[in-house]
């Protein structure tokens, strides 16, 4: 029997909205509450190099447990020579585009979207849109999206009235995990950076997320959302280190019209 999907907004608000997964940059003295998870950096990884190289410190994000997640200057051209996803740009109203890529194991019936782990129950992700869709919050639209291979991910975007919601569903077990923004998995597929831009308005969220590949799924390790800038869209750098491309708010605290886009390199913290 195929496993049905629960109430999309009640899971994203118990897993993208609680008190020790998503909120504000704090002050260093303060702790949050729940451990950090293991991240280990590949010791491969090149410690710097002259394009990546960092020059200042403008920015810190307070990580749970207590590390302090430090955010140097990179570069565009260090952007665009990071390894980028293969995700297409969708809206509310595009379709299924890519199911023939799935060799059957991603299909529509109806307003149904059925994904077959290798393991485990078929998901089953039902859409429910009113004849005038863009004008009712309580409906919500799903469509298969792509695929993170490195980390066995099924990416499906769940669209509501004013904002939307991604779906990651392990393609090994089904497990499914609700996070807000653009998914890029790391090189060698142990986790997803996933950046949402929502300092504009609206319902969108501004955030910055790490999703953990563990053996049973995708598990969230953290999420943060920065008030003087949004997260555009992450890059991988190589195991470890990763590039955001971002928009700075202006003293009023609004994004700048035209865009201005700049940069942000990191690296994950090892674990002690």
């Amino acid at each position: 029997m195929p496993r049905f999907q629960p109430d999309v907004r009640q899971m994203a608000l118990g897993l993208l909205f609680g008190a020790t997964a998503c909120r504000p940059d704090t002050p260093a003295t303060q702790q949050a509450p729940v451990a950090a998870a293991p991240v280990t950096p590949a010791k491969t990884a090149p410690a710097t190099s002259p394009s990546l190289a960092p020059t200042a410190l403008p920015d810190t994000l307070h990580l749970p447990g207590g590390p302090v997640l430090r955010l140097v200057p990179g570069t565009a051209a260090a952007f665009g020579q990071a390894a980028a996803d293969s995700l297409p740009d969708l809206d509310a109203e595009s379709g299924d585009q890519h199911l023939a890529a799935t060799q059957g194991r991603v299909r529509r019936q109806g307003l149904a979207l059925l994904l077959a782990p290798a393991q485990g129950p078929a998901v089953r992700l039902i859409s429910t849109p009113p004849p005038d869709f863009k004008n009712d919050s309580a409906s919500v639209r799903y469509v298969y999206r792509g695929s993170l291979p490195a980390a066995h991910q099924w990416v499906v975007q769940a669209w509501f009235w004013e904002s939307d919601v991604t779906v990651l569903v392990d393609q090994r077990t089904g497990r499914q995990l609700l996070v807000y923004g653009w998914p890029a998995a790391s090189p060698d597929g142990r986790y997803v950076l996933v950046a949402s831009p929502g300092l504009g308005g609206g319902d969108q969220v501004n955030s910055l997320s790490l999703v953990g590949i563990t053996a049973d799924g995708p598990r969230l390790l953290w999420q943060r959302s920065p008030k003087t800038w949004a997260p555009e869209r992450a890059r991988w750098a190589g195991a470890g280190r990763a590039l955001l491309k971002i928009e700075r708010a202006d003293a009023s605290g609004q994004l700048p019209a035209p865009p201005r886009p700049s940069y942000l390199l990191f690296s994950l913290p090892a674990t002690p």
